[in-house]
């Protein structure tokens, strides 16, 4: 009896390994490409906005809070490091903008006399970020200053013609924002001494931004017509070379992505079609050292997703040498939403940009949103002095971590053999190099319900770009994996991409 129990334990035995054998054999093993030796575009940067929540955070919340806030933004130890900060300079509050903290105080008191003691909120986040090492700083602004506009208040009418900057204020209002940009780089408190690598004087100018009803808006904003742009363009750089600024001016923050090669008539001037008009425009080109940004915004429904990106890139193509920036985007949506549903989206329209379009900088919208919208990388419930100073940490915020923490500055894209526009339900990828020190960075995306197993198969001059283990840094709907770091694994693999999750294999 003994011996018959012993065989049926080992038949037993045999059987659950016969089992989880057949398995793991009908797990399909997906392998990729890695060839460090073939190189795309170089990263410029990370980053999200200081619009409009931060002023009163940054006035009114306890020291501790914005430190712990600051250090999940700009940390690369404590948060998601990022590499860029957008810092608004303000138009000027207006009693007649509806929606609270959707507009902030100006510098400017009046043309050429400033209140530096100003916008207190914004520079401690401003000082927080130089102090944990961000590298790159940009000025934008969404409109001139109020005593600069036709109308009076940082927002169009249908009655002020092309633009709301008043007629002939081109040379003005680039002293109002170089004046801006001289201060904090010479600023003679060191802490707060910043320099703006790159400014953007226009945002969205296609956009109407006229008032909702008689006297009323929504936010401060200003259309600007390409002939408008370009001589907002020359004023400001000769101002900024007069200034021996090294500031750099980008434009024209599209609002879409089908205005970069489409555009129209209205208000008695052409809107859009920007890049051939800045790109094929040989005087204009050099004053914004071949650079264009554009929003993500409508991009997002699956039919858009890979055909509006090849539209796009196949346009630039026909200018080489120009870089792309995404420089602001959020999910169009009410109801916030934590779990990795946003955040998976998000990151796929991330891993789109940067493989397909080739971008140079992917930026996000609001850094801390107060809405019930999916525009926040965080989140707060306090509006006022007195409410909690709560800090609500969507799967969306680790998911961009992922990104931004790890693709550092500098780093170059290099082949990956996978082909992001055939996964948009399954998992995406891309990689990345250091040239620096050889660190090579992969972030998957997985958007199915069951894992996926990887391995990898590594190209070019092994000795120089030799990887042999690489470490996971995991986001998932786990509520522990937030950039999680796990064992290091065989850079050969298998390698194991959690259901629903974004992942970083980080390899020195």
């Amino acid at each position: 009896m003994v011996w018959l129990r012993l065989a049926l334990v080992a038949s037993g035995l045999l059987n659950l390994h016969l089992l989880l054998q057949s398995e793991e054999v009908s797990v399909k093993i997906e392998r990729d490409i890695v060839d460090p030796s073939v190189e795309f575009q170089t990263i410029e940067h990370f980053g999200a906005s200081d619009c409009w929540t931060i002023e009163p955070i940054g006035k009114f919340w306890s020291e501790p809070n914005k430190r712990h806030l600051a250090d999940l933004l700009f940390s690369l130890d404590k948060g998601i490091g990022l590499s860029c900060w957008r810092f608004n300079i303000g138009a000027g509050h207006d009693e007649t903008i509806r929606i609270p903290y959707r507009s902030v105080e100006s510098f400017a008191l009046a043309e050429g006399v400033y209140d530096w003691s100003r916008c207190r909120g914004q520079r401690w986040f401003l000082m927080a970020a130089k102090a944990r090492g961000v590298p790159y700083f940009l000025a934008f602004v969404n409109s001139p200053p109020r005593f600069l506009t036709k109308n009076g208040h940082p927002y169009c009418d249908p009655e002020v013609g092309t633009t709301n900057l008043r007629e002939g204020a081109e040379e003005a209002f680039a002293r109002y924002v170089a004046d801006i940009l001289y201060h904090f780089h010479t600023n003679p408190n060191e802490a707060e001494r910043v320099t703006f690598n790159f400014v953007s004087p226009v945002n969205e100018p296609q956009w109407d931004w006229n008032r909702w009803g008689e006297g009323s808006a929504g936010q401060e904003g200003n259309r600007a017509s390409n002939g408008d742009i370009k001589r907002i363009v020359k004023a400001l750089h000769a101002e900024i070379k007069r200034r021996n600024l090294p500031t750099e001016i980008v434009v024209p923050e599209s609002g879409d992505l089908p205005h970069m090669w489409l555009g129209r008539e209205k208000y008695g001037g052409f809107y859009g079609r920007y890049i051939r008009e800045f790109c094929g425009d040989h005087e204009i080109a050099p004053l914004l050292n071949f650079r264009l940004s554009y929003h993500s915004y409508w991009s997002d429904a699956t039919h858009q997703l890979v055909p509006l990106r090849k539209r796009l890139r196949d346009e630039i193509a026909l200018f080489p040498g120009w870089r792309l920036w995404q420089s602001e985007y959020c999910i169009m949506e009410h109801k916030r939403d934590l779990t990795m549903n946003t955040a998976l989206l998000v990151a796929r329209i991330i891993q789109l940009d940067l493989t397909i379009v080739g971008v140079t900088a992917w930026h996000w919208w609001l850094a801390v949103s107060i809405w019930d919208y999916k525009d926040g990388l965080l989140f707060t419930d306090w509006q006022k002095p007195g409410d909690k100073e709560n800090i609500i940490v969507p799967k969306l915020f680790w998911a961009f971590g992922n990104f931004s923490r790890f693709i550092r500055p500098g780093m170059k894209r290099i082949y990956l053999s996978r082909n992001n526009e055939n996964n948009l339900d399954g998992l995406l990828g891309s990689a990345f190099r250091n040239p620096k020190n050889g660190r090579v960075v992969l972030v998957y995306v997985n958007m199915r319900h069951e894992p996926v197993r990887l391995s990898l198969e590594w190209k070019g001059k092994r000795n120089a770009y030799k990887v042999d283990m690489l470490t996971p840094f995991v986001t998932s709907d786990n509520p522990e994996d937030n950039l999680r770091r796990c064992a290091p694994v065989p850079a050969f693999g298998p390698i194991e991409i959690p259901p629903r999750s974004v992942v970083t294999l980080v390899g020195e």
